[in-house]
């Protein structure tokens, strides 16, 4: 923790407690209207190129998606017979 967040914390404690909910009022409306992905550098998609290799091992992306919702298909049916 820096020492300037714990100096923070002890002068919160010399607050009432309704000034501390005052005050976590305030800071979590700051930090709430704060972007997150501003904050986060932005990437190009040639940047993943070659992550995932052989992710789906050379099977067309349509046909992998079609065999996952089938998978899914069948467990659903599977959970409902159960029941």
């Amino acid at each position: 923790m820096s020492p300037q967040l714990e100096a923070v914390l002890k002068q919160a404690q010399g607050l009432s407690t309704s000034e501390q909910l005052q005050l976590i009022e305030r800071l979590t409306g700051q930090v709430s209207t704060q972007s997150e992905t501003a904050r986060l550098p932005k990437r190009k998609a040639t940047e993943f190129y070659g992550v995932a290799p052989n992710l789906l091992s050379g099977m067309d992306a349509q046909v992998w998606v079609s065999q996952l919702r089938d998978e899914w298909d069948e467990r659903e049916s599977l959970l409902r017979r159960q029941s």
